[in-house]
């Protein structure tokens, strides 16, 4: 599952090699082209940014928004160089003069305006700690009003976007709260805590993205199961939290 780090990741390589590029060709599958395709043609690219675990690429009023969940992939390559996957897995295709991208498998691949499209994200999502409008008494206050348990609530992308789950074990284990903790139990250090790791883990992990640095070498709890508590050398406990079914890391000692 892409996370919000590696959307951003990928916005950022798409913006640093596409900016600027006429489209000359534009192909999608999808049922959520909410205006023309034919209208993509010609405009150029503005700019790529990323919204929570959303990629979307400004093409002057246009915009495409893509979210790859589990098993989408972008590439861009060359007018010259031949596809790296089979054509049947393409779901969005779109060409400039010099350089082609191409999105696999993406189970979202949307075309609207972009002033539409960016409203509903606003509405949809909650603060992103990776834009510039990231604000921490908001995402606190969403964190709070959650009502349920924590370890549901910091995948709400409504309560923070961009976080998956490795992220939100991560940020539980540094915060030093347990994920079955109810959201109205905790006081408002902790939700602050909760939310300064969030910050913190997501600009930690976008670093290593950016230099294309694996992020196990950093991560003290998720998938340590069979291993020690990096903190007090206690057990890791593993489980699939309810209702949500999602793999869930704890030291209970550590977390309370």
């Amino acid at each position: 599952m892409v996370e919000g780090p590696s959307a951003r990741a990928y916005a950022m390589r798409i913006d640093a090699k596409l900016k600027g590029e006429v489209v000359r060709l534009f192909w999608a599958r999808s049922r959520r082209l909410f205006v023309s395709p034919k209208v993509v043609v010609g405009k150029r690219v503005d700019r790529a940014e990323s919204f929570g675990k959303n990629i979307i690429l400004k093409l002057e009023e246009l915009a495409i928004r893509l979210h790859l969940m589990m098993y989408g992939t972008i590439h861009l390559y060359r007018l010259d160089e031949p596809l790296l996957k089979p054509e049947r897995m393409v779901r969005l295709w779109l060409e400039g003069d010099r350089l082609r991208l191409v999105a696999y498998n993406a189970p979202i691949v949307e075309l609207d305006s972009y002033e539409r499209l960016m409203s509903r994200l606003r509405v949809e999502l909650g603060p992103d700690p990776l834009r510039s409008e990231w604000n921490p008494e908001e995402a606190a206050r969403r964190l709070k009003a959650s009502g349920t348990k924590v370890g549901i609530a910091l995948l709400d992308q409504r309560v923070i976007a961009g976080i998956g789950n490795i992220l939100r074990n991560e940020i539980l284990f540094r915060a030093g709260i347990h994920p079955e903790r109810h959201v109205d139990d905790l006081n408002m250090e902790e939700v602050n805590r909760i939310v300064e790791e969030a910050k913190r883990l997501t600009d930690m992990f976008l670093k290593r993205k950016i230099k294309g640095e694996r992020i196990g070498p950093i991560l003290m709890i998720y998938n340590r199961f069979r291993q020690a508590c990096i903190n007090c050398g206690g057990p890791v406990k593993f489980y699939l939290q309810e209702p949500i079914k999602r793999k869930t890391f704890v030291c209970e000692r550590c977390q309370h």
